[in-house]
């Protein structure tokens, strides 16, 4: 179990799998380019990927970047996000060369990021009354005062990732949860591990981001097993019905997706609206607008580039056969701009018809977390555009290394 193997062993293991994409790369495949999370443009590959149709990658995979087989295969169980195989912690006995982006690059487990289509679904139903529509619509107050709070606290000069977007979605999800002070403040030290999460399983970590992720996750499982257990956290106690793996699987998906993806959400929606001014000055004058323009920016600037599943039979697709246990990936970002789809893709028009983005900020896991980080997204570019209307990039924002599906956020100095 990669969980158990010695640095060396761990980064032997991380180390070839990173030189397969990379020699794929190089070799010019657009889904190994992407993978491999280089500095360059990465819509430029979405757009060769889309130009190849369902296609065979190099790097392991099939792959599409349209927007109509994209949404059905998402919504087809017959794709899973693990293989039917792969236990607890374990990785099917397949050679890296022959198949070099196993499923996952590390586990996922105890992050709850592989389970079945079904288990998600009951997961959501159980989750409802906590992390439902209904049930955080009556809760955007507290959302708002988390933001608000966060947005006062900066200066002039913040940093919007650290300053706001973490810290607020910290504080709305542990108080959803219901934890104690002290589970709080040990939500706030395992983030940092967390946050490598969604690009761990398919793009190899260094060594020290690897092993912090591991760690994290096994802790944050062990630890809300520990308040569930003895009925501290208060949010999962009250769910009606669920026994204590589903309740700790609620909440492990909540802080993973609810506190990272929704910041990395957050920050793509202030930069995409910030570099559409008109659209940030109505955003000030109507906030209102926040749903229509989140929608939007979430569309061109999805917080999952891509999503992954493994077919658990062999499923014709557009005249080619995707094997049973072979992995397709959606590129969502890419099939969001798809021409066949939008018109005018690349343009923001928060008056689109609903419905048709492919973005999901939860994966797999969208059906029990998506209102979650919607809610927080929304109510963060409200109190922005309220509190801080002449909001600015400062300076460049930068992307974290070998973030091939979040490129998540390292800085994001803004001036107000």
């Amino acid at each position: 179990m990669l969980t158990k193997q010695t640095n060396s062993e761990l980064g032997r293991h991380l180390l070839t799998i990173r030189g397969v994409q990379f020699i794929f790369g190089a070799q010019g495949d657009p889904f190994a380019l992407i993978l491999r999370a280089g500095d360059d443009d990465p819509l430029s590959h979405g757009a060769r990927a889309r130009e190849q149709g369902l296609h065979e990658s190099a790097a392991g995979a099939w792959v599409t970047a349209s927007h109509a087989l994209g949404a059905r295969i998402l919504g087809d169980p017959r794709f899973s996000a693990r293989h039917a195989e792969e236990g607890p912690q374990h990785h099917p006995g397949v050679d890296v060369w022959e198949d070099p982006l196993l499923c996952h690059v590390v586990p996922v487990d105890d992050a709850r990021l592989n389970l079945e289509p079904a288990a998600y679904e009951r997961l959501a139903r159980i989750a409802a009354p906590l992390l439902g529509a209904g049930a955080l619509a009556g809760r955007t107050a507290d959302v708002e005062r988390a933001y608000r709070e966060a947005v006062a606290s900066a200066g002039a000069r913040f940093d919007l990732y650290r300053d706001v977007a973490v810290p607020a979605a910290l504080t709305v999800v542990a108080e959803l949860l219901g934890l104690p002070a002290g589970g709080r403040g040990r939500l706030a030290e395992l983030h940092a591990g967390l946050a490598t999460a969604f690009d761990a399983g398919h793009c190899p970590q260094q060594l020290p981001a690897a092993r912090a992720f591991l760690e994290a996750e096994t802790a944050l499982s062990e630890e809300l097993a520990s308040l569930v257990a003895s009925g501290r956290a208060t949010g999962l106690a009250g769910l009606a019905g669920a026994d204590p793996e589903d309740a700790v699987a609620i909440g492990v998906l909540a802080v993973v997706i609810g506190v990272e993806t929704t910041a990395t959400a957050v920050c793509n929606a202030v930069e995409t609206l910030l570099a559409h001014p008109g659209q940030w000055e109505r955003l000030t004058r109507d906030p209102s607008f926040a749903a229509g323009a989140v929608r939007e920016a979430l569309r061109l600037a999805p917080p999952l580039r891509f999503e992954s599943r493994i077919a658990r039979e062999a499923v014709e697709l557009d005249g080619g056969t995707v094997e049973e246990g072979r992995r397709i990936v959606v590129l969502v970002d890419a099939a969001n701009r798809d021409p066949e789809v939008f018109q005018d893709p690349d343009a923001f028009d928060p008056e689109r018809p609903g419905g048709l983005s492919l973005t999901r900020t939860g994966g797999p896991a969208d059906a029990v977390t998506a209102d979650l980080v919607r809610i927080q997204t929304e109510a963060a570019v409200r109190v922005l555009a309220e509190q801080r209307p002449a909001l600015r990039i400062g300076a460049a924002v930068l992307r974290r290394a070998r973030s091939a599906v979040l490129r998540g956020v390292l800085r994001f100095p803004v001036v107000a």
